[in-house]
């Protein structure tokens, strides 16, 4: 921090802000609103120093991360620590040999809440260690009786349940009811299943229809595709999307339909 403070620069505000000294209980009903507004003008002050806005501890109370205002991924939900117990995969092969207690891990991450997906990270690097995907069997438990665990909270989906415990029950109520209401408000179209079986909701005047009717209209040039292999691989390279994504939900065969698998496979 002492070299932190000696590199700001000159124009940039230095004087830290001083919170209310007067006790909670005693302030009237009617000193509320000031109250309030006197919080907000602190925390502004706060998130305008480069030097405590950048801080993980300022980060980690207000609630976001490197992730939380990408706009191509969606509206932001609640984001915050949480210790995550290792196993819980449906998928063969990524599962501990045992089953009792002396296997699992406990492990610190920070959780993002997203409208189709979440996703928890490695608090020093920032690293993406794991995608939860919301689909069809979606379902959020808590309790000790149904985690096994004190304070514990459990998220299901097609691929994982993953098993998560908190500091008390109601800081585990407080994640069940802020991933609860954001997916039903965000999400609700991947909690069912719709047309031919898929996991997502049929989207008009979308980019990829546009160049699938492209795609049918000059598959006669197209001589080193099948057609059929054309009109999906033509509209992702289009779309830019990751070799690494699924083609198919949920993902209990292993890599088998990851887009660059499939390429190969193809090739």
């Amino acid at each position: 921090h002492t070299v932190r403070r000696q590199s700001i620069k000159r124009g940039e505000p230095r004087q830290m802000p001083s919170l209310p000294h007067t006790a909670e209980s005693t302030v009237r009903e009617e000193h509320f609103s000031s109250r309030r507004k006197q919080l907000e003008e602190y925390l502004t002050n706060i998130l305008k120093m480069p030097m405590y806005r950048n801080y993980h501890g300022t980060m980690e109370f207000v609630g976001v991360s490197q992730l939380s205002f990408i706009h191509d991924l969606g509206p932001k939900g609640i984001e915050g620590f949480i210790m995550k117990r290792s196993g819980g995969h449906r998928i063969p092969g990524l599962n501990c040999c045992g089953q009792g207690r002396m296997c699992y891990r406990w492990s610190k991450r920070w959780l993002v809440v997203k409208d189709s997906f979440l996703m928890y990270m490695k608090p020093d690097s920032g690293a993406i260690s794991f995608v939860l995907l919301v689909d069809k069997e979606f379902n959020i438990k808590i309790g000790q009786k149904e985690t096994e665990t004190k304070y514990g909270l459990q998220i299901d989906n097609l691929s994982r349940s993953l098993i998560l415990k908190c500091n008390s029950y109601r800081h585990a109520q407080w994640w069940r009811q802020g991933i609860d209401e954001f997916i039903r408000k965000h999400g609700k179209d991947f909690l069912t299943e719709h047309r031919f079986g898929s996991y997502a909701a049929v989207q008009e005047n979308t980019l990829a229809k546009c160049l699938v009717s492209w795609v049918v209209e000059y598959q006669d040039e197209l001589l080193c595709f099948q057609a059929t292999s054309a009109v999906v691989f033509i509209h992702l390279y289009f779309l830019r999307l990751s070799p690494e994504i699924f083609m198919k939900r949920p993902v209990v065969e292993g890599n088998r339909w990851r887009l660059d698998c499939i390429l190969k496979r193809k090739a």
